[in-house]
């Protein structure tokens, strides 16, 4: 059986423009596939902060009444119809990844990100502060306060650079 030799002409292999052409797929796509997998994990921890809001919110809540009360855990106590934080001050609690209260964070650790400690690492911040409304919710009524709680991720983020969900609602 006699074998054909390939023509001097006709040669195997990828010519330099189906080369550069390939080169240039590669270099449009591959930079896609990696935006896809930064936003997905964006989208990942947007969900897992809302989420852990759930566990966050009331305990931010929680922490208002007691300081109402007298008892506040982290902050200073404060009475009924007063806005708070007062001044410079930072009303602002670290939160584990499971929606935990590590404790009050301070301002400076606030604006330029923390992480906690080993042994009781932070994930979100979350920042409290009421202000009185206007007029009264009803006529005759109480004036309340409109308080906002935010809850900022990823905590050992700068303050700026953080994502943040807040949340409303209104108190005496």
């Amino acid at each position: 059986m006699k074998i054909p030799l390939p023509s001097p002409t006709r040669r195997s292999g990828a010519t330099l423009v189906e080369a550069v052409i390939a080169v240039g797929v590669l270099a449009v796509a591959i930079p896609l596939v990696f935006g896809t997998f930064v936003e997905s994990g964006k989208v990942g921890m947007s969900a897992e902060a809302e989420t852990r809001s759930n566990w966050i919110v009331p305990a931010c809540l929680a922490e208002i009444d007691a300081s109402r009360a007298g008892k506040p855990a982290y902050f200073s106590a404060t009475s009924s119809g007063q806005p708070f934080p007062d001044g410079n001050d930072l009303w602002a609690i670290g939160f584990t990844a499971e929606g935990r209260a590590v404790g009050k964070v301070g301002k400076s650790d606030y604006e330029k990100g923390t992480r906690g400690s080993t042994t009781n690492p932070v994930r979100y911040i979350a920042t409290l502060s009421a202000e009185p409304e206007s007029e009264p919710a009803a006529p005759g009524g109480p004036l309340l306060m409109r308080t906002t709680i935010a809850v900022e991720y990823p905590a050992a983020a700068p303050a700026e650079k953080r994502e943040r969900i807040e949340f409303h609602t209104r108190i005496p």
